[in-house]
């Protein structure tokens, strides 16, 4: 009889505090969506486009100079600084890119985490991760970001 009461007791116990681990809810965030129309994050990435443009018109200017080169130990001078050229301005592109991916994704993280604490939510996740229920913030971050620089 006794071990029947602890059984129930710990059941219940369970349920309480299962209850109360997502007493304000969960939220969700079209992250896909909200970066689309994010007016920083569209800067952004038109400026990391222009970048990725130049480094193509870099690739192509070289491309013509080696055309013009006569000599095999000259074109294959050339295409040994050039690949070393190349190869540091793609690492340079790459480290500005996570750079200011990381910072989009930041700038996003710190206003839903302040809407998580508004709206009292336990946490906000993807919207990827939710087959049903939640809370879609999606629009109240877009919202919000557009005051955001």
């Amino acid at each position: 009889m006794k071990r029947i009461k602890v059984a129930i007791l710990t059941v219940l116990l369970s349920a309480m505090c299962s209850g109360m681990a997502f007493a304000g809810g969960l939220g969700y965030v079209d992250y896909e969506r909200v970066v689309e129309t994010y007016p920083y994050a569209q800067t952004a990435r038109k400026n990391l486009d222009s970048k990725a443009m130049a480094l193509k018109q870099y690739m192509f200017d070289k491309e013509k100079e080696y055309e013009t080169i006569q000599s095999p130990v000259q074109k294959q001078n050339f295409q040994d600084k050039v690949s070393a050229e190349l190869k540091t301005k793609q690492t340079e592109f790459i480290r500005e890119q996570a750079r200011v991916e990381q910072e989009i994704f930041n700038k996003i993280r710190g206003v839903a985490n302040a809407i998580m604490i508004e709206q009292k939510l336990d946490a906000v996740i993807s919207d990827k991760a939710v087959f049903c229920g939640g809370v879609d913030i999606t629009d109240t971050l877009i919202a919000r970001l557009k005051t955001v620089k």
